[in-house]
């Protein structure tokens, strides 16, 4: 139980951020900015604005989720200075016109350029724990945040898919029936095989569900490889915007991939995910949402995707893992989503 001197420390923490604009720089890739979302959750409960210096596609998306009121696209010739050390003064306006940064790198140069910009110390973090360290990245970051003063502590919030997308029923009709399958994630060493997943399909197919697929914008050849191996007609999305993905993704019934930046956006949409892990560790990377199933076999070797440069030469990691326990762990996370 609280003290009431905590109570009101709490009260005058937030009433003190509610009169504040964050800005946000984190130059990761989709897993990483999405991995942290609950956390954008919990800063979006403290301040007034909350704007983000990013990747476009990233971007788009916390906007369209409503996690940050604006973005910048680090891709832009604009904001590429400020990593230069060169900064643009447009750059420097920018800063000054924030009351906090957050700054989620591995580089100090880069902390004290920005510092010495915004005439001020920010607070810099780790995108990641270190990789010999087993704690959940969300969890991390969170408690970051909490020993900085910018949340008053490091609990996790709740996450539901019809609170965070608008107008959902804008998009289209919910589909309870229809899953998705993502056979990508943006490591070729983190994805199990290609015709587990087509057995999947057929599997789940066979027993009235729907299954359709998705490919990425850089997975031509795995969106090749599934015209050629699943029956004519089958829905295959090509999906170029994340916050159309989204909206997809809201629509399902539920969804079946890797380790992947989009398997970290279903769980966190709140639908059905069963994600298939391999090399890469789940005690650091299991998505965050209420109906998440992970895959990964018991193996006598730890998780190494983090701490070395390729995969073992059997990869039992992913090779155990089979379509009858993908097929099992979805229906199990079906029937627990019809008890709720």
């Amino acid at each position: 139980m609280s003290s009431p001197v905590c109570d009101k420390e709490k009260k005058e923490l937030r009433i003190y951020f509610m009169h504040k604009k964050l800005l946000i720089i984190h130059q990761g890739a989709v897993g990483d900015i999405v991995s942290i979302f609950p956390a954008l959750i919990r800063l979006k409960e403290k301040f007034r604005q909350i704007d983000i210096i990013c990747k476009k596609s990233v971007g788009e998306l916390t906007v369209f989720l409503q996690l940050t009121d604006k973005y910048y696209s680090v891709e832009t010739a604009l904001f590429s200075s400020l990593f230069s050390g060169g900064a643009d003064h447009r750059i420097v306006d920018i800063l000054l016109s924030y009351d906090e940064l957050i700054l989620f790198s591995y580089s100090r140069d880069l902390e004290n350029i920005i510092s010495r910009i915004a005439g001020r110390k920010i607070f810099r973090t780790d995108p990641r724990p270190d990789a010999f360290v087993e704690i959940h990245i969300l969890d991390h970051i969170l408690a970051g945040l909490a020993q900085n003063g910018l949340i008053p502590d490091a609990a996790k919030p709740e996450v539901n898919c019809f609170t965070r997308i608008p107008d959902i029923k804008e998009y289209g009709c919910w589909d309870g029936k229809r899953i998705l399958i993502h056979p990508g994630s943006g490591s070729k060493r983190k994805n199990w095989g290609l015709n587990g997943f087509i057995e999947v399909f057929e599997k789940i197919e066979s027993i009235g569900i729907n299954p359709e697929m998705i490919a990425g914008p850089a997975e031509e050849s795995i969106a090749r490889s599934m015209s050629e191996n699943l029956p004519a007609g089958t829905g295959i999305h090509r999906l170029e915007s994340l916050p159309d993905l989204a909206k997809l993704l809201a629509r399902s019934g539920g969804f079946i991939g890797n380790d992947s930046g989009i398997s970290h956006l279903a769980a966190f949409l709140g639908i059905p995910t069963v994600v298939i892990f391999g090399p890469s560790s789940p005690a650091r990377w299991k998505p965050f949402g209420p109906l998440v199933e992970v895959l990964r076999p018991e193996t006598d070797c730890d998780p190494c995707f983090e701490t070395e440069k390729s995969n073992c030469a059997d990869m039992k990691c992913l090779e155990l893992t089979t379509p009858e326990m993908v097929v099992k762990s979805l229906l199990k996370i079906k029937k627990k989503t019809a008890e709720l």
